[in-house]
């Protein structure tokens, strides 16, 4: 139940990237659940409820709490490829950093489908986007072309046409809903892309034989 409560988690990270921008600031989003499993029942109160992405340049950074257990910030650049992620859970803080060496996404596996549709999200005009894989698993996207273009390593390189201010998923009767709230610009300071004070330095497999032995 641990592991499939951690792949609903990972799911958000699809927003941890963009291009190199001229847009530097934060981006609110509200998240929503319908249908959790009822195995999910004991996880419930540690599902993030918000999440803010920082953007500035090459970099991003997505922020999360998970109740009052976890926290963890996923720090990505574009240019290298590189991801940091920062977990503090139970008193321990722990720094992964990793480069993506995997095999790029097929784009023949997708299919883009943009519809007419207008909702305005957080102020801004947005159009429907449909991402259907071939397994007819679908992600739904509303993008708005006045934010920096999509990129990201997890999905198929296609060209969105701008950012997702909203994007839902749905798999096995469960959906998972992210919609933005607030988008400010501002100044963000270097050090949000850096490894905080405190944190020690492990590799992926190491934390991922911490969290098994963890007991939430």
């Amino acid at each position: 139940m641990k592991q499939l409560f951690f792949s609903v988690f990972f799911s958000f990270l699809v927003l941890s990237g963009v291009a190199k921008v001229n847009f530097e600031g934060q981006i609110d989003y509200r998240i929503s659940y319908k249908n959790l499993p009822e195995e999910m029942g004991m996880y419930k109160a540690m599902l993030p409820k918000k999440s803010r992405v920082l953007i500035k340049n090459e970099w991003s950074k997505i922020q999360q709490n998970m109740g009052v257990l976890m926290k963890m910030d996923v720090i990505f650049n574009s240019e290298t490829n590189t991801s940091l992620m920062l977990v503090n859970a139970l008193g321990k803080k722990i720094a992964v950093e990793t480069t993506d060496t995997s095999q790029k996404v097929d784009a023949s596996l997708f299919t883009l489908t943009k519809k007419d549709e207008i909702k305005i999200i957080a102020g801004y005009k947005c159009k429907k986007n449909i991402l259907t894989d071939t397994a007819n698993n679908s992600y739904v996207l509303w993008i708005t072309d006045k934010l920096p273009t999509y990129k990201n390593q997890n999905l198929p390189n296609i060209d969105l046409g701008g950012f997702p201010m909203e994007y839902s998923i749905e798999n096995n009767g469960m959906s998972i809903r992210m919609t933005a709230s607030k988008v400010e610009e501002k100044k963000i300071p270097d050090s949000e892309f850096t490894i905080p004070e405190g944190y020690e330095k492990k590799t992926a497999e190491e934390v991922g034989e911490l969290m098994k032995g963890m007991k939430f």
